[in-house]
């Protein structure tokens, strides 16, 4: 990936994003095909059920981004990828409320 993909991601992330297929495809350097199979894998969830409309929120792009790390380097199955997916997410969710637990026990 070159630098020139860094900057627009920071700043779609940092945006209420609203990506579409090809955007989210660019971003992520996947194949449309690609993503349509994990679409219906559940690694990526569009915010509209026809095709044609699908649009794409910061936390999906952030899904389909760590997807595509995970297949890379891992070379862990799309099938498996919406589950690893869900434990990820969990523990960053835990991770966030010890931190604020640790937040108010200092207080």
């Amino acid at each position: 990936m070159n630098s020139s993909n860094h900057l627009p991601v920071a700043e779609l992330i940092a945006q209420d994003l609203d990506a579409d297929l090809d955007d989210i495809c660019r971003i992520c350097g996947l194949e449309v095909e690609e993503l349509r199979q994990w679409i219906e894998e559940g690694v990526a969830e569009p915010r509209s059920i026809e095709a044609r409309q699908w649009r794409f929120s910061a936390r999906q792009l952030r899904r389909v981004r760590v997807g595509r790390r995970l297949r890379r380097d891992l070379e862990i199955d799309a099938r498996a990828l919406p589950v690893v997916l869900d434990l990820i997410e969990e523990v960053e969710t835990l991770r966030q409320r010890v931190r604020l637990l640790e937040r108010v026990i200092e207080d």
